[in-house]
């Protein structure tokens, strides 16, 4: 007779070799670990493909600015930012103050293209700039989706430069709508969202699901500097306006009704009658403003302008800022609780504009273009280089003289810290010889090259440049290639 312990013995073997007959109908052991049984998401596969979609129609689109001068002479060359083409002139949305200080920018494409630019005009009021680059590319622009569609929770995917890192993709969702970050500039009315932006981003693209730009990220909340959760968009039912200014006057024109405006507080819409509480409350009425000569007085309440509705002050701010000055309009309003309308001229209040660089010559089109060639001594300036015979004196002067032996070329005496040619790797020693594929062997040759070439020509210099010692201890030297477009 079996013993207590021998039962318990048994009925274990019987249960291991009842769960591995049961595994191995199920087909285990599996061939490779590990093993994953998890059910498909149609609704998570298809966010994610949306997203790749969005990411991979609209980076081409989406640059780097690196804008350069005096006071950016700080860190990487420059400040950097993002931007993105909005139409197949090489017209750049980005922010005005990435671009503002600078002397000269530089974008940089999704391929590695890079490519000066100048800037078109910048609106101070919103924050926005129009770039347009010096150069030709085929770049598929971005377009501009309805703002004004967008609801709370809606995803949004963010592109751009964070920290120089282009390409950067980052997703969220609206978090908020309208919000003032500066009580005294009610014009920035921003599209608060959750996906990060960080330093570098600014100027960037926020887009809808459908690939359209419904944003330009501008700023962040934030106690330390980096991202914590909250970003700020420019929404695009405001920046489509102030571009398409920007491109066609070099200005930003806004109406001006002269009265200052108010909520409407629940307590106001029932003591004065009123359906709801939508609208914007005229506090005050200056004379001889718009307003005034067309009979708005103090205690009106505006609740549509120009055909569309007007819910909050805000609206109305927002319209007056997106029409033309010197237009005619119809605005409809409350007074003492009876509606009311009013056919009005307003008056024309132009922002200031903003160009803080503009070079000598633009490139507009291809090889026959009309632009002229810029001085040589010119375009040596812009590329950031100074450069002299490679004499023997020369040579010894800059303790290069054994590296060199028997090659000609124009010696590199002096490399500007904020120029082109150090943001690509030109350093004081090199020996240029060739521009362009032609060897140039003497400075006065060297001018002559650069001399045929027009901004926006594209510009390659075969480089002599050290490349350390031989196993025998003897100086050796490379060429290479340094490309650039001529700013």
């Amino acid at each position: 007779m079996a013993t207590r312990w021998q039962r318990i013995r048994w009925m274990g073997v019987g249960f291991v070799l009842a769960v591995a007959g049961v595994g191995l109908l199920w087909g285990w052991p599996p061939a490779r670990w590990p093993v994953s049984r998890a059910m498909p998401n149609p609704t998570a596969d298809a966010l994610s493909l949306a997203f790749s979609r969005v990411a991979q129609q609209a980076r081409t689109a989406v640059v780097n600015i690196r804008a350069a001068g005096p006071s950016l002479a700080r860190g990487m060359g420059g400040a950097t930012g993002s931007g993105f083409v909005i139409d197949r002139e090489g017209h750049i949305v980005t922010n005005l103050h990435v671009v503002q200080q600078a002397t000269r920018l530089t974008v940089r494409l999704a391929d590695g293209t890079q490519l000066p630019a100048r800037l078109v005009a910048g609106d101070a009021e919103t924050d926005i700039a129009v770039l347009k680059l010096i150069g030709r590319a085929d770049i598929q622009p971005l377009t501009f989706g309805d703002s004004d569609a967008l609801r709370v929770g809606e995803w949004v995917v963010a592109i751009g430069s964070p920290f120089g890192l282009d390409q950067t993709v980052t997703t969220g969702v609206i978090s908020a709508k309208d919000r003032v970050t500066d009580r005294r500039n009610t014009l920035q009315q921003f599209l608060q969202t959750d996906a990060a932006i960080n330093f570098g981003n600014s100027g960037g693209p926020l887009l809808n699901l459908a690939g359209e730009v419904i944003g330009v990220n501008t700023q962040i909340a934030s106690r330390d500097g980096s991202y914590s959760g909250i970003g700020f968009a420019l929404p695009s039912a405001t920046v489509r306006e102030v571009v398409r200014q920007l491109i066609e006057r070099g200005q930003v024109s806004r109406s001006l009704l002269g009265v200052q405006v108010d909520r409407v507080t629940p307590q106001f819409a029932r003591v004065y009658g009123l359906p709801n509480d939508h609208g914007a409350l005229i506090q005050h009425v200056e004379e001889g403003g718009a307003a005034y000569a067309a009979g708005l007085r103090s205690g009106d309440v505006v609740v549509a302008y120009a055909g569309r509705p007007i819910t909050s002050e805000r609206d109305l701010i927002r319209e007056l800022a997106a029409t033309p000055g010197d237009t005619t309009v119809e605005v409809r309003y409350f007074r003492d609780g009876k509606p009311t309308s009013v056919m009005l001229r307003t008056e024309e209040r132009v922002s200031p504009a903003v160009r803080t660089m503009r070079p000598r010559f633009e490139r507009r089109g291809g090889p026959s273009s009309d632009a002229l060639p810029e001085e040589p001594e010119t375009a040596l300036r812009r590329l950031g280089l100074s450069v002299a015979d490679a004499s023997p004196l020369k040579l010894m002067q800059l303790g290069v003289k054994d590296l060199y032996a028997g090659q000609a070329g124009v010696l590199i005496t002096e490399v500007s810290p904020v120029g082109l040619a150090a943001e690509n790797g030109l350093q004081e020693g090199m020996l240029i010889t060739a521009v362009n594929r032609h060897t140039v062997r003497t400075v006065d040759e060297f001018l002559a090259r650069l001399g045929t070439l027009r901004p926006g020509d594209d510009l390659v210099l075969a480089v002599s440049r050290p490349l350390g010692r031989t196993p025998q201890g003897e100086r050796r030297a490379v060429t290479n290639f340094f490309s650039f477009t001529l700013p």
